[in-house]
């Protein structure tokens, strides 16, 4: 662990210790917060217990660093969060008129009447400060007692994630000054459209064998993440530059990310849209985009034109083009990319055509043969073909990153060398 900083995760509900629900946060909070370098020294799942919840955050709060409680923000009787954070901070709860002001509004909005009982919901302990939510109305905070920092969310994984990934993440950072030596032993890295046995050939040709490092990788469906430990920082990084300089700098990416992510964060700053057509993939370059919490602001819609005819409807593809070059081809797919902005108010659009398999390969044109054309309305255009191994779902995830990542190219102006 080292000078790591330590954190501890408390999730607050009786139906996550009956069983009743799946706990998901553990997964995606660990992963985040060891991206920013803290260690995670241990997970809990509490009952709507102020007992029991009163003794794990008194506890905690003494021995970490951080400490995230997840859940019991509601406007019910079990909702216990803000009073027992309020008693072990030794923080009263607060009325806070803008948060109250703000639910109103949304309840009025929506056509309905708010009931007195979301009045708790704009309760804040004293001296914390509000994380608002933009997904759900249940707002969280943040805040700090003795030498550690406490932190509140909701406990919906879609509210979760977005509060903490636009909210939570900057105040961690700034807050708690996350120093590089807090990562004094590693370094986090991911790497896109790499498969795992090439990663691993490249780690072994770049680093050197006296340096004393090691590393370690994780397969997600969209992405190897990889530790480097050990040895010298400066060698470590050394590694790094090696690995974004083999592969280029749009596949070999610092910390913990997720496509989707890179490309939300970018149209966002932008304040521009996607739009999306696709065939093989049927569906999944949307469905990876929307898995952002907050993707709404940046995605247009997506039409999944899996047919020829399709193609000519929603489109505008000539019936000539796709009998002289092939649904599956330069031609088709840039045709693809250009009917959607023409249809569209977005300023990126991209378009995937290709065959998943297992059958419709041909010599010419085999299973595995996906065409992905990118466009960016300001300027800016990329098609490129790629040739994908593996099964039809395997296929298909690798095409939906590669738009992805070829998408956030295009944006950039970068003519990245993408290839798997």
């Amino acid at each position: 662990m080292g000078e790591r900083p330590t954190s501890i995760l408390l999730s607050v509900g009786t139906e996550l210790t009956e069983g009743s629900i799946l706990n998901t946060h553990f997964r995606f909070l660990g992963a985040q917060l060891r991206g920013l370098g803290f260690y995670m020294q241990k997970c809990v799942q509490i009952p709507d217990d102020p007992h029991i919840f009163g003794w794990e955050l008194g506890c905690a709060v003494d021995c970490a660093a951080l400490v995230i409680i997840t859940g019991g923000l509601g406007p019910t009787s079990d909702d216990l969060t803000r009073d027992v954070v309020a008693e072990v901070c030794e923080a009263p709860l607060r009325f806070d008129e803008t948060i109250w002001k703000d639910l109103v509004a949304r309840y009025a909005a929506r056509g309905r009447p708010i009931a007195e009982t979301n009045r708790k919901q704009a309760l804040i302990p004293s001296g914390f400060q509000v994380l608002p939510n933009r997904v759900g109305t249940a707002p969280g905070f943040f805040g700090g007692t003795k030498n550690c920092a406490v932190m509140a969310l909701p406990g919906p994984p879609t509210e979760l994630e977005e509060m903490f990934l636009i909210e939570a993440v900057p105040l961690i950072r700034s807050s708690l000054l996350v120093l590089e030596d807090a990562r004094a032993s590693e370094l986090i890295a991911t790497a896109l459209m790499i498969s795992e046995s090439l990663l691993e050939q490249a780690l072994q040709e770049i680093s050197r064998a006296d340096s004393g490092m090691s590393w370690s990788t994780r397969v997600a469906h969209d992405r190897i993440v990889f530790t480097l430990r050990g040895s010298r920082q400066r060698e470590r990084l050394r590694v790094f530059s090696d690995l974004s300089e083999k592969f280029g700098r749009m596949r070999i990416r610092e910390g913990d990310v997720q496509p989707s992510f890179l490309l939300y964060k970018l149209l966002e700053q932008r304040g521009e849209r996607i739009a999306v057509a696709e065939s093989c993939t049927g569906g999944l370059v949307s469905k990876l985009l929307t898995d952002v919490p907050g993707s709404s602001r940046v995605f247009w819609g997506t039409l999944v034109t899996y047919s020829d005819e399709a193609k000519m409807r929603f489109l505008g593809i000539a019936d000539e083009l796709l009998q002289s070059s092939g649904a599956v081809s330069a031609e088709v797919a840039s045709a693809m990319s250009q009917g959607v902005l023409e249809n569209t108010p977005v300023e990126a659009a991209v378009a995937v055509t290709g065959i998943a398999g297992p059958e419709g390969g041909s010599a010419e044109k085999p299973v595995g043969t996906v065409w992905i054309s990118a466009r960016y309305r300001r300027g800016g255009h990329l098609c490129k073909v790629f040739h994908f191994h593996g099964g039809r779902d395997a296929i298909r995830r690798r095409s939906a990153v590669a738009a992805i990542v070829l998408t956030e190219c295009v944006l950039l102006g970068v003519d990245a060398e993408l290839e798997y």
